[in-house]
């Protein structure tokens, strides 16, 4: 699966690097002025929180449907609730970054075009990048309609925001859960809830960065220590909301498991996809 890595990682770096010159103005259009001066505002937490969304929004749907349908390849009769949880413990491999663990989310397509460097100035995108893509996949479980960059930065600024952003989601539109919501709002509404969310969001990423980097200052060892704590108290946070964002998942899948062979061609198609 290395080609996968390699092909989500492009991908990856044209999001970061190559519009670098229209940041300002993708920054104006996602949110609206007032919120691009409080992101500005935010400093690093700002700059990391719209790095994240522009790359798991830009990603090519087929990546994040690919990982799910690679799971059910492997899984063909597990339930939603089954998949879910395998994603749920990649995604804390991946946020903790240690050891094995970190190398074994690595290897799984959709997944490793977050890893990149590991630095620890880096490591906060990386957890940021991957709570992305687990929103989204998460919600793609529960068949939210991933195609729209407004709708995906709907779904994965409600589940950073945590209940306040759920209550915000629900007091815009009566529905059973954001999943539903956010798929029922007009494009004018989306955009607008995303504005008001992503103040909340700034406000809870910028509190648990702060208590995650107090590990990074400490002694080597234990600062390592309580940096992988801090990290799978975070992922554990964003599972749970998540979960209680997203809504319930439905107690079967409506379409049989793809075979392994599928799952590849599907992966070959988006190789060559990014390639021209």
């Amino acid at each position: 699966m290395g080609f996968v890595r390699k092909t989500l990682g492009s991908l990856g770096d044209s999001v970061m690097f190559g519009r670098r010159d229209s940041k300002e103005q993708a920054v104006t259009d996602a949110f609206g002025s007032d919120s691009q001066a409080l992101i500005a505002e935010s400093g690093m937490a700002g700059k990391i929180l719209v790095n994240s969304l522009d790359r798991v929004v830009h990603l090519q749907r087929s990546a994040i449907t690919g990982y799910v349908d690679w799971l059910r390849s492997k899984n063909p009769e597990a339930s939603p609730a089954e998949i879910q949880d395998l994603m749920n413990k990649h995604f804390v491999r991946l946020a903790t970054g240690s050891g094995a663990g970190a190398g074994t989310a690595a290897a799984i397509p959709g997944i490793g075009f977050v890893t990149g460097a590991l630095t620890i100035s880096a490591e906060s995108l990386v957890f940021l990048d991957a709570a992305a893509f687990y929103t989204v996949a998460s919600a793609y479980l529960r068949g939210a309609d991933i195609t729209d960059p407004d709708r995906r930065k709907a779904l994965i600024l409600v589940a950073l925001s945590g209940s306040q952003g759920t209550a915000l989601v629900d007091a815009s539109l009566t529905a059973t859960s954001s999943v539903s919501a956010i798929s029922r709002m007009s494009p004018g509404n989306v955009r607008e809830v995303n504005n008001q969310l992503v103040k909340i969001a700034l406000n809870q990423i910028s509190k648990r960065m702060k208590q995650a980097w107090i590990g990074k200052i400490m002694p080597m060892g234990i600062g390592a220590v309580l940096g992988t704590m801090a990290n799978r108290k975070l992922a554990a946070k964003v599972v749970h909301s998540t979960s209680e964002s997203l809504g319930a998942l439905p107690s079967a899948f409506d379409t049989p498991a793809p075979s392994e062979d599928e799952v590849q061609e599907s992966v070959a198609l988006l190789a060559s996809q990014v390639k021209e």
